[in-house]
């Protein structure tokens, strides 16, 4: 979608406000005009007519005058502030729902960094352009065509010498826009890669210290923001010659107008009374002509922002989530892959894969790393859908299921545990529906996390930091698995969760497992043979394909590739 036309309908929204913006800028900018007659007629009517004693009566009409005006442009100015502070909150709260439902393969194709300039200085950009834009623009347009027809009233020569100035200002205008729009879209792109860069450090610093990789990341900020600075500089440089030239046209149309003003006046056909009105309409006029100039540049810039607000909102997304489908509450957990096939970024990663794991079955996944243990377990939530075959959960299509119901049905613990600042209470109760403290207590205590909570000062309700990062790993791993049991799901994936485990968390699962999903279907993709002991069977991936099927102890004895994975850590631990 077009920029304008997206920018234009958001606008519409607060169209009732959009229309007292612009009776106000009307009536505002009529009464300042309104000022210039006054000042003329006070020249000539006391001044030149020798009636001084009515200045008096001039000074108080022109000090109403302008404090009515001054009520009408407060009544512009916060309403611009207000459609500005409005629309701003749509788009940010719209991008912020339309990247949250992206798909998987989407987060994976663009950056964090990206994303979040896109929803600070490009909509920033967007709010400047109502905020300052829209009420200089209509308080603008409306005092150069006023002022046309006020200085018609005065003297026809005085209009013509104002209308030859305008097409050179539109002239230099159209050029500062022109020049100016390409440099806007890489200063965005730059800044989205700066922003990345620098979360993507001040996230891993502990391994950039380990290292000694400090002046390194650091040049490459550098060279970011020198690329980002050079593009600035370059706005910075078009607009410094341009906007003196605008000023310039509209100072030489002064002058002209006073050479002509005092010819006139001399001459007798132009009152001194005339010649003020029409200097101070010009007056009025040169400050908000510099600001066409400014203005452009907030509307580049904003239409910049609004592409790249847009090329996320409506990006051709691959995510079809099931949103009339069939509901999961009642489900018994068989799942059931059928000749599945999974290809990511054009990698091919599972071929034929074809697996039926019984209702309340615990199954272990094993294999290298790259063998698709994670992709095909991740087939079952639908963070991905196959390419070919079809994955089954008691005997009906996953895609056939209300993928929101069917999620609330399924436990997932992964790897890399995510915890958003906030409560630890908070975090636990993430996925659960108004859940009852002491569930989330319960909870904590089967995932062996409550003596830890309780001996802070703040109990359940310390704060643990962005990402969790006031939190061990351990620690951050059992919040997870409090939050799956919270969950009280049907179907548990255990997503490789003890590759760095310690021993109390290794067995917070175990308990977990044993005490509350003992009635649950678990796939449990790990590295630890341990691990392995809690399940009935395991099944084996090597390049995307199931290459065994069994029992730990038969597979161990079978010398394949279980044997060969697990044999030499059965060995040492013997």
């Amino acid at each position: 979608m077009r920029p304008v036309k997206v920018f234009l309908n958001y606008l519409a929204r607060y169209w009732y406000v959009l229309v007292g913006i612009i009776v106000g800028a009307y009536i505002s900018t009529k009464l300042r005009l309104y000022v210039a007659v006054l000042l003329g007629d006070a020249v000539n009517t006391a001044v030149g007519g020798g009636k001084e004693s009515l200045l008096l009566n001039f000074a108080l009409m022109i000090i109403g005058v302008t404090a009515v005006s001054a009520v009408f442009q407060f009544v512009v100015s916060y309403g611009g502030q207000w459609i500005a502070q409005r629309v701003a909150y749509d788009l940010r709260r719209d991008l912020f729902s339309s990247v949250e439902s992206k798909s998987f393969r989407f987060h994976e194709s663009v950056s964090s960094g990206d994303l979040t300039s896109r929803s600070t200085m490009d909509v920033e950009a967007v709010r400047r352009v109502l905020g300052i834009g829209l009420p200089q623009l209509l308080t603008t347009s409306f005092l150069l065509v006023l002022a046309v027809y006020t200085l018609y009233t005065i003297n026809m020569k005085f209009v013509l010498i104002f209308l030859a100035t305008v097409p050179v200002l539109l002239t230099l205008t159209v050029i500062l826009a022109v020049k100016q729009e390409p440099l806007w879209d890489k200063i965005r792109l730059k800044y989205g890669a700066m922003t990345s860069w620098l979360q993507q450090n001040i996230l891993g610093y502990r391994v950039v210290r380990a290292y000694n990789a400090e002046e390194r990341q650091t040049q490459v900020f550098r060279s970011l923001t020198q690329d980002y600075l050079e593009n600035y500089v370059e706005v910075s440089r078009i607009r410094s010659i341009i906007s003196p030239l605008l000023s310039l046209v509209v100072s030489l149309a002064t002058a002209s107008l006073l050479v002509y003003g005092g010819f006139g006046y001399t001459a007798g056909g132009i009152t001194i009374g005339s010649l003020e009105s029409a200097i101070y309409v010009y007056t009025l006029i040169l400050s908000p002509i510099r600001f066409y100039g400014q203005l452009v540049v907030l509307f580049e810039n904003a239409m910049a922002g609004m592409r790249r607000l847009i090329e996320v909102m409506y990006a051709q997304d691959e995510s079809n989530e099931n949103t009339q489908g069939i509901d999961a509450d009642n489900i018994k957990g068989e799942v059931v892959f059928e000749d599945v096939w999974l290809s990511q970024r054009g990698k091919q990663i599972l071929r034929g894969v074809s697996l039926r794991v019984a209702p309340e079955e615990v199954v272990g996944i094993v294999g290298e790393s790259g063998s698709g243990k994670s992709s095909l377990v991740q087939l079952v939530p639908r963070f991905y859908d196959p390419d070919r075959g079809r994955v089954l959960i008691d005997g009906v299509d996953v895609k056939s299921y209300n993928t929101k119901s069917l999620r609330r049905r399924i436990g997932y613990v992964s790897q890399d545990i995510v915890l958003f600042s906030g409560t630890i209470y908070d975090n636990i109760a993430l996925g659960a529906f108004d859940p009852k403290p002491e569930e989330v207590r319960e909870a904590a205590r089967i995932a062996r996390l409550d003596e830890f909570i309780e001996s802070l000062p703040e109990g359940y309700s310390t704060m643990v930091g962005e990402r969790g990062i006031t939190l061990s790993v351990g620690q951050r791993q059992r919040v997870a698995i409090a939050r799956a049991i919270l969950s009280k799901p049907k179907i548990l994936i255990l997503d490789d969760p003890t590759s760095n485990l310690d021993a109390e968390t290794e067995m917070a699962i175990k308990d977990a497992l044993r005490l509350r999903f003992k009635g649950c279907t678990v796939l449990l993709v790990t590295h630890r043979l341990s691990m392995l002991n809690l399940t009935s069977r395991v099944v084996v991936l090597k390049e995307g394909k199931i290459v065994e099927d069994g029992d730990v102890r038969t597979l161990m004895q079978s010398n394949g590739e279980f044997s060969r994975l697990f044999g030499a850590k059965q060995r040492v631990a013997g």
